[in-house]
């Protein structure tokens, strides 16, 4: 299976859909599968004793007003603490506003179609890689990424299909990346049009797919596209053509 081999606009929700819901919570994945993006991005930690869940932050504060680390609690701890900040906080029952787990969210993944788009926050890619087999996900329908090259590579010496994003490569590294194969970079330009067109040739040349942060406006997005970026991580986006095609079908 090749995930890119798609007619969907390759839209990544950068932590879910955040216009309508707290970002890397329950109802942002759901809304960005509901709304047909090709790719939910989330970003996995490991709590003490050892269960896997989305969570940007080491710590709780942004999200619960608690200053206490996910490395610290064990999962039935940490459901105690709710998701109090971010968009539309007050729509959603108690239940959906826990830090989700890695299992809700794949499920969710599962059921729209959507591509898991996964930031390592932790140095066991193999515990990541073993729960999403678990969850009936072979290794070339998901993205394993993270700005730690070390954890492509562990990560690749795990699974030979996943596909890699190195989020903020390193010009120097990119010699490296392509020879672990089916990969793919950020670079790191806030602005689309501070990124010189060379740096999209060059990753190009070497196989390697390419993005920018982030398409969160119309003429950002189309001139990303102008640049034959492969991808386009979004905090707003969303797939039009196939919210429509939902409706016609």
């Amino acid at each position: 299976m090749n995930i890119f081999e798609t007619s969907r606009t390759r839209f990544i929700s950068h932590r879910g859909f955040r216009p309508l819901a707290p970002e890397n919570s329950l109802p942002s994945f759901y809304y960005a599968g509901l709304l047909g993006q090709w790719a939910i991005e989330t970003d996995v930690r490991v709590t003490r004793d050892g269960a896997l869940v989305c969570c940007h932050n080491a710590t709780l504060e942004k999200y619960c007003n608690e200053d206490v680390a996910i490395e610290e609690l064990n999962l039935y701890e940490l459901a105690r603490y709710p998701i109090v900040n971010g968009k539309r906080v007050d729509c959603f029952f108690a239940e959906e506003l826990r830090i989700p787990t890695f299992a809700d969210y794949l499920a969710i993944c599962k059921r729209f179609g959507s591509v898991p788009f996964i930031e390592l926050k932790t140095d066991d890619a193999e515990r990541v890689i073993h729960a999403f087999r678990r969850y009936g996900f072979s290794d070339d329908e998901v993205v394993i990424s993270s700005t730690v090259y070390k954890r492509l590579e562990e990560s690749r010496a795990c699974s030979p299909t996943a596909f890699l994003h190195w989020i903020f490569a390193e010009e120097s590294g990119l010699d490296r990346l392509a020879i672990l194969g089916n990969a793919g970079i950020s670079w790191n330009f806030p602005n689309a049009w501070d990124c010189p067109m060379e740096k999209i040739d060059l990753a190009h040349s070497k196989g390697l797919k390419v993005c920018l942060r982030a398409a969160d406006d119309l003429n950002t997005f189309l001139y990303m596209k102008q640049l034959g970026l492969d991808y386009f991580p979004t905090n707003t986006m969303q797939d039009r053509d196939q919210i429509a095609e939902k409706r016609n079908g």
